[in-house]
């Protein structure tokens, strides 16, 4: 929901009013004239108060006397701390309407800081009691204090209601404030009800404006968004920290916060100059001036602010105490010079312990490296899937580092695979590439902790550890993944294997032999009446058990050629590959290893298929006259080699099923197979088959 200006200048171009009634130029002289109306009557409330400082009443006389100061001075110097809170105000809101008068917000914050500045003073007991022709205006002024700043929870920093609730719950809260301001004292003042009503409008009040922005931080806020808010809740929490330090002493008795005495004085300027830090957070965070250095200041506010308080706290606390069990002067200028050294020797630890803590909240772990390692061991040692091991790693890394988003993705993946959120990442982010002993298997995706923030040194150090460990995890899942794939293409193949068979033997072997039984039933019964038929039937009959024997041992040689078992790799290779040479066929040559040593049923029946699949092709396409076959044991591995001096691959040419088939032969015992143009022409086939397993 946009503010009620912006929808204003809608409803009159919807109604007929003139457009320029509402165009910048008009917004920014309304904010004059509203200024100007609101400076007059500031002006001669100023008068009002000056009147009354300068007749004090005899305490205030004293406690100025006692300082050494004039009802005049005391005046002056009052009006002069007003005055310049309201020309903070008025200052910031002027910067901002003239260089953002088309923004909603920035207009609503322009003219609600001309209220605030003029409305709102700390010190208000020495505000001067208003006649009756300035009551209303000062009435209209803290009502729209108080209104806008309920509304400037609840829409700031993108002018609208969040949460959506938030509007029905300002229009429910806005005659009670009307009637607080208005009509004092009435019955249907929540005030003259009791303390308890009060008490339970004001706790509900203050959970809804402190949700409000809460929600929109955690739910709907960009990261501009969210360094907006950070500069308010910076500028606003700096303002009521120094009040109630300065205010403290006289809440506890230990300082009289009296008109006129020395620590009033002191209390009323630190109350003012704390003050100004909200409407000059509310400028930068309108204006996005400087906008992400709010995290730095942040960090250094709360480290020497801390600081500050304990040392001062230890040093009142030793020098009080000591003044008053012993009371002796001179002990306490001795304690005083002993508390003065200790504060010394304790500031730096103390500093850097502190640091470490703030660092701890705002940025994570990054500082204690080995505590994050030690952590994600530890959580790493409860993960028992690969999968789990690197979603462990991006939740590890997020949580501390306090990073909004972290994604694993694996080489090959278009989308992470493993990530903090479900959702789309932020647009700034930071890619880290996976390694594993320098071959890259994936890719590390980290968001920066706000828009225009890098990471320092110290998160790189930490982020760079923990991808290492990462990297290592993701060659493992993938070694993984492979490994179930090739288990699930060995079973695919068994299986089409057997179906194969069952479907051969069902299809072929089977029907043939049900004939052949029913054949020779009929053979048998006419063996007496026609002996002759018989003997042409029996002879029919033998040919087809020939042919029966001839179809079982092509389903034996499909699971194993025999060839292996009667003559061995080599042998059988050469007899295969006989049949084309010659002296005007194909010029075959071997470059053998011999003797082979004895090689597994898997390894053997893979290196033949893998070799006669290659000759094959080669027969086929390659139009070659000579052709080279290579088998050599190397470093434990069976190495095959099938080159011609053929066409060679044409470009873009894709691999066929026959080389897919070599090469998951290969990869089934853990080898690898390529295929590949020669330079001097022609095709080379290379295969690698493991021996590790053999005996």
């Amino acid at each position: 929901m946009r503010l009620g200006i912006k929808y204003g200048m809608l409803h009159a171009v919807k109604s007929g009013m003139p457009r320029f009634l509402f165009s910048d130029r008009a917004i920014q002289m309304v904010w004059l004239g509203f200024t100007l109306l609101t400076l007059l009557f500031f002006s001669l409330e100023v008068q009002l108060t000056r009147q009354r400082l300068l007749a004090p009443s005899p305490d205030i006389s004293e406690n100025l006397a006692v300082i050494g100061w004039s009802a005049g001075a005391h005046a002056s110097f009052l009006l002069g701390l007003r005055i310049a809170y309201l020309l903070v105000h008025l200052g910031v809101a002027g910067i901002i309407i003239f260089l953002r008068p088309s923004d909603g917000m920035a207009r609503y914050v322009a003219f609600y800081l001309v209220v605030l500045g003029a409305v709102f003073y700390p010190p208000a007991n020495i505000s001067a009691d208003l006649p009756a022709f300035l009551q209303l205006p000062r009435s209209i002024g803290q009502f729209l204090s108080g209104l806008g700043l309920l509304i400037f929870f609840f829409i700031f920093p993108d002018g609208k209601f969040t949460p959506r609730w938030t509007r029905y719950f300002t229009l429910l809260i806005l005659p009670i404030i009307f009637i607080e301001y208005f009509l004092p004292g009435s019955p249907l003042d929540v005030r003259s009800w009791g303390r308890l009503p009060v008490m339970l409008l004001s706790l509900v009040t203050m959970t809804v404006l402190f949700h409000a922005p809460i929600y929109r931080y955690r739910n709907v806020s960009s990261s501009t968004v969210k360094q907006q808010t950070k500069w308010v809740v910076y500028g606003t929490s700096i303002a009521l920290l120094g009040y109630f330090l300065v205010a403290l002493p006289a809440a506890f008795g230990f300082m009289p916060l009296e008109t006129g005495a020395a620590y009033g004085i002191f209390a009323f300027t630190g109350m003012m100059l704390f003050f100004m830090a909200i409407p000059l957070s509310i400028g930068i965070a309108v204006l996005r001036f400087r906008l992400w250095e709010i995290d730095p200041i942040i960090n250094r506010t709360l480290v020497y602010g801390a600081l500050s308080f304990l040392t001062i706290l230890f040093y009142v606390l030793t020098v009080g105490g000591f003044a008053y069990f012993i009371g002796n002067a001179q002990t306490n200028l001795i304690v005083s010079f002993i508390a003065t050294g200790i504060v010394a020797i304790i500031f730096e630890p103390l500093r850097q312990r502190l640091q470490r803590g703030v660092n701890r909240l705002m940025y994570g772990e990054r500082d204690d490296p080995a505590t994050v390692l030690t952590q994600l061991s530890q959580r790493l040692d409860s993960a028992l899937a690969p999968e789990s091991v690197l979603q462990t790693i991006v939740e590890t890394l997020a949580q501390t580092l306090k990073l909004p988003y972290a994604a694993i993705s694996l080489f090959g993946d278009e989308k992470p695979r493993f990530a903090t959120h479900p959702s789309l990442p932020p647009s700034e982010l930071l890619h880290l590439p996976l390694t594993y002993q320098t071959e890259r298997v994936g890719e590390l995706t980290l968001a920066l902790r706000a828009a225009g923030e890098s990471f320092s040194p110290a998160d790189m150090k930490l982020i760079h550890l923990i991808a290492q460990q990462a990297g290592v995890a993701a060659y493992t899942l993938r070694l993984n993944n492979d490994l179930q794939k090739s288990r699930e293409r060995l079973v695919t193949a068994q299986e089409e294997e057997r179906r194969r068979l069952r479907r051969d033997l069902h299809d072929g072997v089977g029907p043939t032999l049900a004939s052949l039984s029913q054949r020779i039933d009929t053979a048998a019964e006419l063996v007496d009446s026609a002996p002759e038929k018989s003997k042409q039937l029996l002879k029919e009959l033998k040919g087809q058990v020939k042919e029966s024997v001839a179809e079982i041992r092509r389903l034996v040689y499909a699971l194993r050629p025999p060839v292996l078992d009667e003559f061995g790799l080599v042998s059988a290779i050469r007899e295969h590959t006989a049949q084309y040479s010659g002296p005007n066929g194909l010029q075959v040559t071997f470059d053998v290893s011999e003797p082979l040593p004895a090689l597994s049923a898997a390894v053997e029946v893979a290196a033949y298929r893998i070799i006669l699949e290659a000759f094959t092709n080669l027969i086929r396409y390659s139009q070659a006259t000579a052709c080279r076959i290579r088998i050599r044991i190397e470093n434990r591995n069976l190495l095959l080699e099938v080159s011609d001096n053929g066409n060679g691959l044409p470009k873009g040419n894709r691999a066929g099923v026959g080389f897919h088939s070599m090469r998951e032969r290969a990869e089934e015992l853990g080898g690898e197979c390529a295929i590949e143009n020669n330079n001097a022409g022609g095709v080379t086939v290379r295969a690698r088959l493991p021996l590790n397993n053999q005996t």
